[in-house]
């Protein structure tokens, strides 16, 4: 799968490398306009793939971030290294939208992705190499084979994660604690009211949090939801309707939309 993707967009890269410096551009303007929010696009991703665990941990100087859902299909992975022209809808696929998973240049230098038997890398160096033309590249473009160097740096988190259940795991090194931070300080477990399958999130840094939701169908048009985290616990109701939805809390006079 990794070099029926890889190639074409290589050979597109080496055609037009004031394009891949056009897309440069594009990205950082995507992870400006997604400040703080990737956790939640990897979130939704996961939801998209019908995950029903979520985790975020730090091991080492690397961010694992894991789910339990599908792995990754050749459609799924181009539409990842595809720039933001997807037409697919939620549910169908992952990473439907096509740009949010870009927004990880925020935080990190280095993205790796393993999932079924998809094992990828993207590195701007090693774009870099790969097209010395371009004045500059962006980070999730040109897929790469993972390093087995790096690989081993991660090994044991990687295996723990998979007999745990896990299936897909993107792997983030050379990290930006600024941008870290943010991502941590700005996750809310309302994150989890419009989401479809995941019922549990686990962050792991210095300080463990699990945040669970408990989803009970009210007809078919209504469902609760009961969120619980070491924040406390709160109870919502949530409305779809015409692609529209609505969640409002039981406790506060708070309406979130969607």
């Amino acid at each position: 799968m990794l070099e029926e993707v890889r190639r074409p967009l290589l050979e597109e890269a080496k055609n037009s490398p004031t394009l891949l410096s056009d897309l440069a551009g594009l990205e950082q303007y995507i992870a400006e306009s997604y400040d703080a929010r990737s956790f939640v696009e990897l979130l939704q991703n996961a939801d998209d793939a019908g995950a029903a665990r979520f985790t975020i941990q730090r091991v080492g100087d690397s961010l694992l971030v894991a789910n339990d859902g599908r792995p990754f299909t050749r459609p799924d992975f181009e539409s990842l290294c595809r720039s933001a022209a997807s037409s697919k809808k939620r549910g169908a696929s992952i990473g439907y939208r096509g740009i949010g998973f870009k927004s990880v240049v925020g935080f990190a230098h280095t993205a790796h992705i393993f999932s079924g038997e998809l094992e990828v890398t993207f590195s701007r160096e090693r774009t870099a190499r790969e097209i010395p033309e371009a004045t500059r590249v962006p980070l999730v473009r040109i897929p790469h084979p993972v390093d087995g160097s790096q690989r081993r740096q991660i090994a044991t988190a990687l295996d723990r994660m998979t007999r745990e259940g896990f299936h897909t795991v993107f792997a983030f090194t050379n990290l930006l604690a600024s941008g870290i931070e943010a991502e941590f300080a700005a996750f809310d477990p309302t994150s989890l009211l419009f989401l479809r399958n995941i019922r549990q999130v686990e962050l792991k840094t210095n300080v463990e949090e699990v945040i669970t939701a408990r989803r009970e169908v009210v007809d078919a048009q209504m469902h609760s939801i009961r969120l619980a985290s070491s924040r406390g616990t709160s109870l919502w109701e949530v409305v779809e309707r015409d692609e529209v939805a609505l969640a409002f809390s039981k406790q506060e006079k708070v309406t979130l939309l969607q």
